[in-house]
């Protein structure tokens, strides 16, 4: 009997290692992509900016969700004749060369990095140093949507500013209330996420594209989604910002209160027919809430969709940003 409660506590303390081993490790960098514009770094944050081909006063601002890069929305909005600034989760991979990145001095981020509001933090002086339309959009997508509420709470009179108009798309978004599918977001079931989640990420590094399309969020699919979902599992410089990032989630979806929807007076919810990441009803009833206390929120209900309405349908979020 103690020779099974060594091997046991052996292969356990040999889990916990790998674990420890994944969490802690910094990541290299598997896949790039090229980017016709100017790329700037403020602290762990990289953005992209393409500036406008014409005189056109629109700028588009896109923020991805957990486990993305700014890849997600390259291809919805290439043609686009409007400024592009694509922001990057923070201590993310860059998905373009940085070597000419420009640094930008702007103020110390209050907040810690992996938190929604770290990020709202640096995309509200994105919108106020950066972007230079006058009719802008701020599209965020799942985690991204949250970022683009707290930006909105942050800064309640750029977002409200009377010489610029300021809309948010938001696209199978984390929302106040609301919850992923499943089990996950209750208390044991979320402390045995974050504790394998290192171990889960680094195992599926190297996953081949037939065992990515075999996961539930893959359907339906195309080259596109395949190509952007394959680079998920490496896009973060380290897990450990993964469980700051899902941790920082949970929390806000619990602590904010509805009046999150209260500071645009134009948001669109882009909701998914079906979402394999995000729980649908939770994300409606949400969506409801919001609708209640601001009437310029509106909630577009998508077909032949999952959690990725911008590579599965494109045409739903190019016809609402007028692209």
């Amino acid at each position: 009997m103690s020779d099974v409660l060594w091997i046991l506590g052996g292969l356990v303390l040999a889990l916990h290692l790998l674990r420890e081993y994944w969490l802690r490790r910094n990541l290299p960098q598997v896949q790039t992509a090229t980017f016709d514009g100017e790329l700037y770094r403020v602290g762990q944050t990289y953005i992209a900016r393409r500036p406008a081909t014409t005189q056109s006063r629109k700028s588009i601002v896109c923020f991805p969700g957990f486990l993305e890069d700014m890849r997600y929305f390259q291809a919805l909005y290439a043609g686009a004749d409007c400024e592009l600034v694509l922001v990057n989760n923070a201590n993310y991979h860059c998905a373009y060369p940085t070597d000419n990145a420009r640094e930008l001095d702007w103020p110390d981020n209050p907040h810690p990095p992996g938190s929604i509001e770290h990020d709202a933090f640096y995309l509200g002086l994105i919108l106020r140093e950066l972007v230079t339309g006058t009719e802008i959009i701020l599209h965020g997508h799942s985690r991204g949507g949250a970022v683009v509420l707290e930006t909105g709470h942050q800064y309640p009179d750029l977002v409200r500013g009377a010489d610029r108009q300021v809309a948010a798309i938001l696209e199978a978004p984390v929302l106040p209330g609301a919850r992923t599918v499943g089990r996950g977001s209750e208390p044991i079931p979320f402390r045995l996420i974050c504790y394998f989640m290192p171990l889960v990420l680094g195992l599926s590094r190297r996953l081949p594209p037939e065992k990515l399309l075999d996961q539930p969020m893959m359907r339906p699919s195309n080259d596109l989604k395949l190509a952007v979902c394959s680079a998920i599992y490496t896009n973060p410089r380290n897990y450990s910002t993964c469980i700051a990032n899902v941790r920082s989630i949970r929390n806000w979806q619990r602590a904010q209160a509805y009046d999150r929807y209260a500071n645009y007076e134009r948001i669109t919810v882009v909701i998914g027919e079906r979402d394999d990441v995000l729980d649908n009803p939770s994300m409606l009833a949400s969506a409801a809430r919001g609708r209640a206390l601001n009437d310029g929120v509106a909630i577009l209900q998508t077909e032949g969709t999952n959690h990725f309405p911008s590579l599965e349908k494109p045409a739903y979020l190019t016809e609402l940003a007028r692209v």
